[in-house]
């Protein structure tokens, strides 16, 4: 029997045959591939900016770094997340608390998420910036977490790792109607794969100019009275990192994203079977509105009814390993 991996990445001639064009071409850095790749994705998602970089996790850091926040500030986050959701706060000093979950969709929950900003008023601890996670590919509520931004003055950012290709009340997540800005992961468990690699997408220019300059170790090439002097002249406005996806990195995306329906497809029917096949008295399912709501499905993820079923988690897991089907446990608290 072969092994069922919890995510597999699809590559074809195509994917190759865009690859082998980069590593043939002029540049395999800061070149075409890079503005193709950033271009394709702001058209696709329909934002007015895109940076690509080397993953997720720099991605959220440098956006972070780019809000222009203070030592201690506060940036709450679900507590349903991948850990780089809140390392990127750890990393830059920032004080960072959660905010729990509803069982629906396992995304953040307004309702607690309204009791702890009210709490958080009355103690003057307003977080700064609130990192929301569209787990396994399922949009959080967008609309409702952005009127309770409005009132408490805290900014959005959307880790949206999983949400490639997910759509919110008709829009495609990303386009950040609702947020400072969006993250995405192109790891090969993702909906769409570059290797390794992350893009964000924003509305804000001067948002999109903090973060390319953070992008590219804080290089600025914009003309200098000093180049008459020098004239390969650059200054150092910030301090930056070197996180810049490669050519490599973005013809393989280039090449994926033209597939990304197909991927998408492929897991909606995935979904419905497991809908179909899992014992509902055994298992909990996601319980997910399809109506104005698209999931990229990048998970599907089950919670056991250990009322009704006489074995433990590590068991099932196990059983299932044994018989060569390989699940995760998203997240470990």
């Amino acid at each position: 029997m072969n092994i069922i991996n919890y995510s597999n990445h699809f590559i074809d001639k195509k994917d190759k045959k865009n690859v082998i064009n980069a590593l043939e071409s002029e540049h395999l850095t800061k070149g075409k591939y890079l503005i193709s790749f950033e271009n394709k994705i702001k058209k696709f998602v329909n934002s007015k900016f895109c940076l690509a970089l080397s993953n997720a996790s720099a991605a959220l850091l440098v956006s972070l770094r780019a809000m222009n926040l203070k030592k201690k500030d506060i940036i709450w986050c679900s507590d349903n997340t991948y850990i780089s959701s809140i390392n990127c706060a750890l990393h830059l000093d920032l004080k960072i608390d959660l905010v729990d979950i509803n069982l629906n969709d396992f995304n953040i929950s307004v309702e607690n998420l309204k009791k702890k900003l009210i709490q958080a008023k009355l103690n003057s601890k307003l977080p700064k910036i609130l990192i929301i996670t569209h787990i396994g590919g399922y949009p959080c509520d967008l609309k409702k977490i952005n009127k309770l931004a409005i009132k408490y003055k805290f900014k959005i950012i959307e880790d949206a790792s999983h949400a490639m290709g997910a759509v919110y009340s008709g829009k495609k997540i990303g386009n950040c109607m609702y947020s400072e800005l969006a993250i995405f992961s192109f790891h090969p468990s993702k909906t769409i794969t570059t290797g390794e690699g992350g893009a964000i997408t924003t509305n804000n220019k001067s948002l999109y100019n903090d973060i390319k300059l953070l992008r590219e170790n804080g290089h600025d090439f914009s003309k200098n009275k000093l180049q008459n002097i020098d004239l390969n002249y650059y200054n150092i406005k910030k301090l930056g990192y070197n996180s810049r996806l490669n050519e490599i990195s973005c013809a393989l995306g280039l090449s994926q994203i033209n597939k990304i329906f197909k991927f998408i497809k492929y897991k909606n029917k995935l979904a419905k079977n497991y809908y179909s096949k899992l014992d509902k008295k055994k298992f909990h399912l996601p319980r997910y509105n399809l109506k104005k709501t698209f999931s990229s499905w990048h998970l599907f993820i089950i919670r056991i009814n250990f009322e009704n079923i006489n074995k433990s988690k590590n068991q099932i897991i196990k059983y299932l390993k044994k018989n060569n089907i390989y699940v995760k446990t998203h997240y470990p608290p």
